[in-house]
Formats: C-alpha cells, sequence, structure tokens
C-alpha cells in the first residue's frame, strides 16, 4: 500500500483503484474525489476524517512531498 496526505490531500502512488478503496475503507465520500489526470486526489474536509486516514496506515508527508509523490506518478489513461 502507498497511500500519502498532507493533512489535506489524499493520494496513492499506486493506483487509482487502491486509493478509491482505502478511501470507502475509512468512510471518505466519493464526491470530494478530484479526478485531475495528473493529480488525482481526495480532499480531506474533516478532521475525523484526518484521523481516521492516519489511522488506517496512511503516511503523513509534507504539501511538497505530495507534490513530488504525485509528479512521479503515470498519468491517467482513457480520458
Amino acid at each position: 500500500m502507498a497511500i500519502y496526505t498532507d493533512g489535506i490531500h489524499l493520494i496513492s502512488c499506486s493506483s487509482e483503484e487502491e486509493l478509491h478503496l482505502f478511501a470507502r475503507r475509512v468512510g471518505i465520500k466519493r464526491v470530494w474525489f478530484h479526478a485531475s489526470k495528473n493529480k488525482p486526489h481526495y480532499d480531506l474536509l474533516r478532521e475525523d476524517v484526518k484521523a481516521a486516514v492516519l489511522e488506517a496506515g496512511a503516511i503523513q508527508v509534507s504539501s511538497r512531498e505530495i507534490v513530488l509523490l504525485l509528479k512521479k506518478r503515470p498519468p491517467r489513461t482513457g480520458w
């Protein structure tokens, strides 16, 4: 699993499917997902959700690291 958060965003470096499964497991609403071609992510809009993602195993990184991780991720296809 490679799920990361900066406390505001939630991303996966492995796959979008992994990100959606993780989000569903911790109760994140699908409408919080941003389907950007190069930066697919969920916004973490509530404090309880922020705590839940860390408790569920998301790795805390800085906002700068989130950007760098997303740049390394292959772009989404099929759009």
